[in-house]
């Protein structure tokens, strides 16, 4: 964004897609074997889907001094090879803006949420960029559907007018079903 005066610039979106999956799967311990998993299987389908339209609202930390902003996703869940999990796309003119993969791991979605460089406006008006890895517990909506009530929103978070660039392992997130 030219004249931008924020500070810092995510990757190129090639580069995300590149190095993301390899980042997750150290961060997320997904291929370590570690507490008598065995990597070759994928984690149990969870109970309630994550199908539909959503709202998506990252909270900064504290620390930050900012506000919560919104954007509404379409959620689908995208199978279960070699791990079950969701892709979150905006609702949007330009969806390619914000992505959003996160993978079941038993009633968990944990994974990572990054904008381009371009960043993505919120519901709200201003211009957000993250790139963060999320963590969520899902619990189920009276019409079967699963959301997450309180996440953990671990990274980078700035809110254009509201918020200055801001990295902390307190930021929050909630996915609501609509």
């Amino acid at each position: 964004m030219a004249g931008s005066r924020h500070s810092f610039r995510p990757p190129r979106r090639s580069d995300v897609a590149r190095v993301l999956p390899a980042a997750l799967s150290v961060l997320l311990g997904v291929g370590t074997g570690s507490c008598g998993s065995n990597p070759d299987q994928p984690s149990p389908a969870p109970t309630p889907g994550v199908t539909g339209r959503y709202t998506l609202e990252l909270i900064p930390a504290t620390s930050c001094n900012g506000h919560a902003v919104t954007f509404s996703v379409e959620v689908t869940e995208t199978g279960t090879t070699p791990y079950p999990g969701v892709q979150l796309l905006m609702v949007s003119a330009n969806p390619a803006l914000l992505e959003v993969e996160l993978k079941y791991t038993d009633d968990t979605l944990e994974g990572g949420i990054g904008t381009t460089g371009d960043g993505q406006p919120s519901a709200e008006g201003p211009q957000t960029w993250v790139n963060a890895i999320a963590s969520g517990r899902t619990t189920k909506t009276s019409d079967g559907r699963a959301e997450v009530v309180s996440g953990v929103l671990r990274g980078y978070l700035e809110i254009e007018g509201v918020m200055n660039a801001c990295n902390s392992a307190s930021h929050s997130f909630t996915l609501r079903a609509r």
